[in-house]
């Protein structure tokens, strides 16, 4: 799934899985109760997408089914590392939608009834890793709430979401929230240099991702590259009126190859703060935002009241796309490109 591959962090099945370098903290006082024997048997791994969270839960579930740790990780070479990475464990199941951004069905939850229920196959934790938690619809969440209500021994859930508000407070509050927070700029520019970005590359790409670096590199590649360009020439046409906000919608409302709606309205939201720190801060940006913020009427700080509010109509926007709403597409993107429109008018 694109959602999964975005924020995977980028090592193959076969390798020992690791943390990234700014999830450092969040190991290491996992890491700590795991050896202690105080593990929650829920854990709840929150953060906006980009920043390795599945990764991380990744490494963590290595962790668990190996039979001989070094330094704190996974081995790689005993008998559960490599059922794990043949995908063959019997105490490892993973629970993701059937269809690229679909919904978790509530038969895959109750499905779970029998893998939580039955005897560790060796005699160690059992794992589930659920992702995108916030793809359960509400009989789904119940359905997952009795597991976790009463939990089996030795089983430990692992629920990845990138939109915790989406989930029910009954299931929050039964896990151990590991929340990730935006790693520190030079951190994130660092590791993406080492990853092969250039300096000037790497500066432009973690301020589309919102400072979520595994994103940004996600958007350095060609496809999403040329569907970036051409969103935002569309967006400078409707801005000039010679674009229409409804035949726009049409043509967006299903990326080509490369995006996804979601990411269109997080380049969207990028350009948008851009525009808001050049204006405030009197510093010049790139001269394709500069030449979009000399087409906004008026130059005092009320002129930046309705691009704030369009602003939080961007961020309702991609939380209404995450979440189990299933929004109109077609209709939530005609109104935003008219609120666009009308910015300029």
């Amino acid at each position: 799934m694109t959602s999964v591959a975005a924020d995977s962090g980028g090592f193959a099945q076969s390798e020992i899985p690791s943390p990234l370098p700014w999830q450092a903290a969040q190991w290491q006082r996992l890491g700590a109760q795991w050896v202690a024997g105080r593990c929650p048997h829920a854990l709840l791994i929150s953060g906006q997408p980009g920043l390795g969270k599945r990764r991380f839960a990744e490494a963590f579930t290595a962790l668990l089914l190996c039979d001989q740790p070094r330094h704190g990780l996974a081995c790689g070479e005993c008998r559960g590392c490599q059922l794990r990475a043949a995908g063959s464990h019997p105490d490892f199941t993973r629970v993701v939608p059937e269809k690229e951004q679909g919904p978790l069905k509530v038969e895959q939850i109750r499905e779970l009834g029998e893998f939580v229920g039955r005897t560790s196959g060796r005699e160690g934790a059992r794992v589930v890793l659920l992702a995108p938690a916030e793809a359960m619809n509400v009989n789904a969440a119940n359905a997952l709430l009795k597991n976790l209500e009463e939990p089996s021994a030795s089983v430990i859930f692992l629920l990845i979401t990138d939109h915790p508000s989406g989930l029910l407070p009954t299931i929050r509050s039964r896990c151990q929230t590991i929340a990730f927070p935006i790693p520190p700029q030079q951190s994130a520019l660092r590791w993406l240099r080492e990853s092969g970005i250039e300096n000037e590359d790497a500066d432009s790409a973690l301020n589309l991702a919102g400072g979520a670096p595994l994103l940004a590199i996600r958007l350095m590649e060609p496809e999403a590259e040329e569907a970036r360009q051409t969103f935002f020439a569309d967006l400078s046409a409707l801005t000039r009126g010679d674009q229409s906000p409804v035949v726009l919608a049409g043509k967006w409302e299903k990326p080509a190859d490369g995006a996804d709606l979601n990411m269109l309205l997080q380049f969207w939201q990028s350009w948008v703060a851009l525009i808001l720190k050049s204006r405030s801060t009197d510093v010049a940006a790139d001269p394709k935002i500069m030449g979009l913020l000399q087409r906004l009427p008026g130059t005092g700080p009320e002129s930046m009241r309705p691009v704030f509010g369009f602003y939080d109509h961007l961020l309702k926007a991609r939380a209404l796309l995450s979440g189990n709403s299933n929004p109109n597409k077609r209709l939530l993107l005609e109104e935003l490109m008219i609120r666009w429109a009308g910015l300029f008018r």
